[in-house]
């Protein structure tokens, strides 16, 4: 995957994958400070594959609908799917599921 660099040739990432870093570390220190991230996937990859599935939705719905989301605007269901994908990815190269 290429990314753009600065002139001292750091890596520089777009804003969505930055954002959802930012979220996933915030939002891990609310959900997961008394048991582990999967507690809240029981059914291992299965559950992992809903969370992802139910942000694509979210974000079908709002490209059909000329509405105004009253939560969550299409961007912010993106960052989501951004860290469920990458929780799921995680999982599997932890060895976590089977």
């Amino acid at each position: 995957m290429a990314h753009d660099k600065t002139a001292d040739n750091t890596l520089v990432f777009p804003q969505p994958i930055i954002d959802a870093v930012r979220i996933s570390q915030t939002k891990a220190a609310d959900y997961n400070s008394t048991v582990g991230r999967a507690a809240y996937f029981p059914m291992g990859a299965v559950s992992y594959a809903q969370m992802i599935h139910t942000k694509s939705m979210r974000i079908i719905n709002l490209a059909k609908s000329d509405a105004a989301p009253n939560h969550e605007s299409m961007r912010d269901s993106c960052v989501d799917l951004i860290n469920y994908a990458c929780y799921l990815a995680e999982a599997l190269d932890k060895g976590e599921l089977s």
